[in-house]
């Protein structure tokens, strides 16, 4: 499929009609397209025939492609100071996984902030569907305990008091 739906070859074949003398409302009128699309397509032939001055398809195409660029370099500055507010060049990339998708909410590109970071965009995608893993939730769950204040002796101090294991359940018998 090409431009607006219609395959490259319905295309050519309009044009040709019209280049062996047909008229636009006749040839609209059996192919059941509008006579504005058939004045674009043959202002597109023209200018990519040269006849006609303006930037052809391809040079329309390599023109987005630049703009696209650009726009990815310009949001670059943005991605790079806040990887590097808190972290190690080295980190793993669950780090940068994490870092990718408090960016995504602040409305940078994902695609930019993971060519910036050094990860594939097919790896951050396969990250945000995996589910805690279970030191992840006990580190949750201790964290919610301590109300975020509580160092590790007296988290382990106050769970032994009350029989409760590390693997979150109750001791029998203590």
């Amino acid at each position: 499929m090409g431009r607006r739906g219609y395959p490259a070859e319905f295309r050519r074949k309009v044009l040709d009609l019209l280049a062996d003398g047909k008229s636009v409302a006749s040839i609209a009128h059996d192919r059941e397209i509008s006579e504005q699309t058939i004045y674009s397509w043959r202002r597109r032939d023209r200018i990519d025939r040269g006849l006609q001055p303006d930037l052809s398809t391809a040079e329309n195409a390599e023109l987005a492609k630049a703009n696209k660029r650009i726009a990815d370099i310009e949001t670059e500055p943005a991605v790079k100071p806040t990887w590097q507010r808190g972290t190690q060049g080295g980190d793993p990339p669950k780090r940068r996984y994490a870092a990718i998708k408090v960016m995504a909410a602040d409305d940078l590109p994902v695609q930019v902030a993971c060519r910036v970071l050094g990860v594939s965009e097919s790896g951050y995608n396969e990250y945000g569907k995996r589910a805690p893993s279970e030191r992840s939730i006990r580190h949750t769950m201790l964290t919610d305990e301590s109300h975020g204040i509580y160092g590790g002796r007296r988290i382990h101090a106050e769970r032994t008091l009350a029989g409760v294991s590390w693997s979150g359940t109750t001791r029998s018998g203590s």
